[in-house]
């Protein structure tokens, strides 16, 4: 009988890989949306509203509401990183929407729409500074 000799390879459990095109921050940020008009109406549905965003990248963001917002929505965005500067004004489309259990709450995930080169560039230099201080906080 040949007796084989077996050797152990270690291998990472967890190794993710990141499916994103873009890399996203989560840090708190005010924005302030509405609900651009549906087909046939003239002014927009929604006045605007302001909410917390949980996370942001060059692509798209997320947050969460009390509206049932229906996927396929137009929005009308500003995105304001301070006081210093001007909001970047965008259009977004909602691509998910998910209820949270048990409450009147639903995470709105929203993709960027027609981004202008130089507020794609705004927000990914936002997302990098922020990226960068929290690695060098660890």
């Amino acid at each position: 009988m040949l007796k084989l000799k077996t050797y152990q390879i270690s291998i990472p459990m967890c190794e993710v890989v990141e499916k994103r095109k873009y890399p996203r921050v989560e840090k708190p940020i005010i924005i302030r949306f509405r609900i651009m008009p549906q087909k046939g109406q003239k002014k927009p549905f929604s006045d605007w509203d302001m909410v917390g965003v949980n996370d942001l990248s060059a692509g798209g963001l997320f947050f969460n509401s009390s509206y049932n917002i229906g996927i396929g929505t137009v929005m009308d965005l500003k995105i304001g990183f301070s006081t210093s500067n001007a909001p970047v004004k965008c259009m977004g489309i909602v691509t998910r929407v998910k209820k949270h259990p048990r409450t009147s709450i639903f995470g709105i995930a929203i993709a960027f729409m027609e981004l202008e080169e130089y507020e794609k560039e705004m927000i990914s230099r936002f997302v990098k500074t922020v990226l960068n201080s929290n690695f060098a906080a660890t």
